[in-house]
């Protein structure tokens, strides 16, 4: 009952979602017993376990399998993603985030083929779930009836390790390293233990298992950044006379920079009992939780060029364009400094129990899960503001992306950004946040084989699942002093600080590197305080929850499938896969608040929804080695419940946003994302670990949510309220190329290299929603890169292995304005690359030695506005963003 290594329960694995193997069943049981005799361990048996999951799989499938007990190279499930062909990921404090399946982020998240979730997402954070506990990671690009609906995009299957993945008798293994994050400057731990014990008495065959991680890290993100250029009316004489008179002068109201640091610790823990009394039936209960918090903290250095107008000259424009490059101002005009103080926690639990019963060539399995995630946000901003007599303001310091000022006193001497005796108390925001969610879901699926017939298999089943959503927030906007009078800092013993030395050092040459913000700990322990010096209440228990905001919707899902198997010869060769299809019956409570001619009310909306989704897969064994795989589904994604919340929050203008206010808000008429989907594979097995292969997909979107920026009116003032809204119809194609192959023909030590290597290109298009006058017209899909590469040398000899991967996509775009004044209605984000290093030495066969680097090149993100002509970029810089570096040592074992 046991297995007996990582490759054999991948391809146990694979053969049971499958639910028909290729090979004939007699082959299959020699093949397995077999299997289960060997140990395999390494990147060789990582890379070999992969392939044979993609192999054997009847959809489009890609896999990670961990090389042994928390050996996967990477922090977290996110990190380790970015590897597979057609996945992209984007980075934010310090890690990687936010993972996309074919530049899409629309995936099912599954742990042990469990729907799981943070608070009202629908999925958990990647970041979340440690690469220690690990046994392996599929990415399900095409869909199956039996898969959990939900994904256009795919299904993220997370399998954590169970006891009877162990030989019998006791296994325990870890690891403790020490990683060091460059720009933080601190060096942190991250370990994890595994214990596991399997036993046999008369009762049957016992297993239980034990897995804690803690990762514990401090990071430093820097950034620079610019506003949307905006139409100026230049005041001054002694100015420039524009290039183009005749046109407006554009300049960005707004630009800065910041620091985002903080120390993050994830704990988590992963718990399994396994008890078979005999060989047709077994037993399990099984749990994960982890635990998340972030202390951190934003330090934001923000001029203002127009503060009060723009009563200013220009010294510069870009080249012959009216985009002002450089402007100066002697009229005293504020510069804020500010601390964003945050303060973030969050505890997701998952418990299961269930069982596998197998009648002569009936088998049924059957499992009972909650879910259960809450998190906490707090937070409050403080603005400082100093004036000073003259500034120079460089919106694009070097020709680079980057913005920079001089500020000088009214001799021209250079002014002391340190004094605290120049700066006051300006604006503050206060604001916390909790979010909730629950789900209970039950499945229970059944496989019955035939013999002597063409379908060798059915499966059918169906899973119950009630979902629930709430969130809270509030949220003061910018409350600015309004005591009367002048609240400066000196005010306030203890809320002075500075920030860390050497702003984008690395990047480029800026005169503003450091400078004097408020103390974060401060800000959280003493917000009373400073509530009532600026003329507003204490609020002890913070600020009173938006009715806007609220939101507590209730889901009922229900969901049956049927599945056949099939396998038959064409012309000699081959043939199998499955056809089926799914019905989901979705019945929702939308639950939330409106302001209706200034009243609050409650709104309450019903909802159900009915699909059908049909899929059916074929793969041809052309030969033993060569094989042709094609999938064809419907698939959908329901929007987010945030998204969906019928409320909006409207922000009164600032001095950082002088001219509109904001404003954000859901839409409850949205409706799910639809897509017929295509997916065609050629896959060339040549070696154990070796591969290659090329496949097309193609995706007919319908119904895709984008996010839009539009001005509303709102008692005269004018607000940019972003909500989603369903584009019409859109698509997405494209190729992906993989090879994999260990070069053992090669002499002596050259004989340990290997390389994976993959590509993908895309093209990816939506219709915009109808503008006032019924008018659409086409736009990329946000997200998406045309173009992404991995490049992975592997080496694999004696004792020592060692990883080189290399990571790039190319350009895309990230968000749309609906309409605005600036150029481009668009955020266009510039290639990005990564560059990571592990090196692994095995001190004996209990024993590992690592060292591991991540971004080693340094590299830099960027974006721009516009994207209509090859010159935004320089025109119309938005952020510049020099990510964390870090540096690993530390060691593994297993006894």
């Amino acid at each position: 009952m046991f297995k007996k290594s990582v490759l054999s329960r991948a391809i146990a694995a694979s053969v049971a979602i499958s639910g028909v193997p290729i090979l004939a069943q007699a082959q299959q049981s020699d093949d397995m017993q077999m299997l289960e005799e060997v140990v395999v361990r390494g990147v060789r048996g990582s890379v070999m376990s992969a392939q044979n999951v993609k192999m054997e799989a009847q959809q489009v499938v890609d896999s990670i399998v961990a090389e042994d007990i928390g050996k996967l190279p990477d922090n977290s499930v996110a990190a380790a993603l970015q590897r597979v062909p057609g996945v992209q990921i984007t980075r934010a404090n310090g890690e990687a985030n936010q993972v996309l399946v074919r530049g899409l982020p629309n995936v099912v998240t599954t742990l042990n083929e469990r729907n799981i979730f943070t608070t009202t997402g629908r999925g958990i954070s990647l970041a979340d779930i440690p690469a220690d506990l690990l046994a392996r990671v599929d990415v399900k690009k095409s869909a199956s009836s039996d898969d959990l609906s939900g994904g256009i995009a795919g299904v993220v299957d997370v399998y954590l390790r169970r006891p009877f993945d162990f030989d019998e008798g006791l296994t325990v293994a870890g690891g403790v390293r020490g990683v060091y994050s460059e720009k933080a400057e601190s060096t942190d731990p991250i370990a994890s233990l595994t214990v596991n014990n399997n036993w046999s008495s008369a009762a049957g065959e016992f297993g239980a298992l034990l897995s804690v991680s803690s990762q514990d890290r401090e990071y430093m993100d820097q950034v620079n950044f610019n506003t949307a250029p905006f139409e100026q009316v230049v005041t001054d004489p002694t100015s420039l006379t524009p290039p183009n008179p005749l046109e407006p002068v554009l300049m960005p109201n707004v630009i800065g920079s910041y620091f985002r640091y903080g120390d993050r610790n994830r704990t988590s823990a992963n718990g399994a009992f396994q008890f078979s009394p005999n060989d047709n039936a077994e037993y399990y209960a099984e749990f994960f939780h982890v635990s998340y918090e972030q202390d951190s903290q934003l330090n934001f250095w923000v001029p203002l060029p127009t503060w009060g107008g723009p009563a200013g000259r220009v010294t510069e424009f870009k080249g012959d364009t009216n985009v002002v490059k450089e402007f100066e101002r002697d009229n005293a005009p504020g510069t804020i400094t500010s601390n964003q103080a945050f303060f973030n926690s969050s505890d997701t639990t998952q418990v299961a129990v269930g069982g596998e019963w197998t009648f002569d060539r009936l088998t049924a399995t059957s499992d009972l899960a909650y879910t259960s995630s809450e998190a906490d946000n707090r937070s409050f901003i403080l603005d400082l503001v100093f004036f000073a007599p003259q500034i120079t303001y460089d919106f694009s310091q070097n020709n680079s992306g980057a913005s920079d000022v001089s500020i000088r006193n009214a001799d021209g001497s250079p002014y002391d950004l340190f004094n605290a005796e120049q700066y006051e108390l300006n604006q503050f925001f206060d604001q916390r946040s909790r979010q909730e969610g629950e789900e209970v879901a039950w499945k229970t699926d059944f496989n019955y084989e035939f013999t002597q017939s063409p379908i060798r298999s059915v499966d059918f089943g169906f899973r119950l699942a009630q979902r629930t959503a709430f969130n809270q927030s509030a949220d003061t906007g910018g409350s600015p002093n309004q005591s009367g009078g002048r609240v400066p800092l000196t005010d306030f013993p203890g809320l002075e600080d500075r920030t860390p030395e050497g702003f984008l050092s690395d990047v480029v040459d800026l005169e503003t590197t450091q400078w004097l913000t408020p103390n974060r700990e401060y800000l959280l322990s003493n917000r009373t305080e400073i509530r009532e010096a600026m003329g507003y209440d204490p609020l002890p228990e913070g600020p009173a929850y938006i009715p806007e905001l609220f939101f507590d919707n209730e889901e009922n899902n229900y969901a049956a499938y049927g599945k056949a198997n099939y396998e038959t010869e064409v012309g000699g060769m081959i043939l199998d896969g499955q056809f089926g299809a799914r019905l989901v019956r979705l019945e929702s409570t939308l639950t939330g608040t409106s302001t209706v001619d200034g009243e609050v009310q409650a709104v309450s909306e019903e909802a159900t929804d009915n699909k059908v989704l049909p899929s059916a897969s074929a793969r041809l064994a052309i030969t033993d080695e060569l094989f042709l795989r094609g999938a064809v589904s419907q698939t959908i994604t329901r929007p987010g419940f945030s998204d969906l919340n019928p409320s909006t929050a409207y922000f009164q203008p600032t001095p950082t946003m002088p001219d509109f206010g904001t404003g954000s808000g859901g839409n409850p008429n949205l409706d799910s994302v639809e897509s017929d989907n295509l997916d065609l594979s050629l896959e060339w097995y040549f070696g154990s670990a070796s591969s290659l292969s090329a496949g097309y997909f193609q995706r007919d979107i319908e119904g895709y949510i984008q996010f839009y920026a539009s001005e509303e009116m709102r008692d005269g003032v004018p607000y940019q309220v972003t909500r989603p809204q369903n584009t019409g119809e859109g698509s997405l194609d494209g190729i992906e190329l993989a090879y994999t192959q260990f070069f053992d023909n090669l002499p002596g030590l050259w004989s340990g290299f290997g390389v994976q290597a993959n590509a993908t290109f895309m093209d990816g298009e939506a219709e915009t929603p109808p503008d006032a006058d019924g008018n659409t017209e086409m736009q990329p899909l946000a997200n998406v890169s045309d173009e992404s590469y991995n490049f992975i040398l592997l080496y694999e000899k004696g004792p020592f292995n060692a990883r080189l991967a290399y990571n790039w996509r190319s350009d895309y775009y990230l968000s749309f304005n609906e309409a605005g004044a600036q150029p481009g209605n668009s955020v266009v984000v510039t290639e990005t690359d990564s560059l990571d290093l592990a090196l692994n030495y095995d001190f004996n066969d209990n024993l590992t030695f690592l060292v591991e680097g991540t971004n080693l090149t340094d590299s830099v993100y960027s974006d721009y506005f516009g994207g209509d002509s090859s010159a935004d970029e320089y025109l119309y810089p938005r952020d510049t963003f020099a990510r964390e570096r870090t540096y690993s040592v530390g060691v593994r074992f297993r006894y």
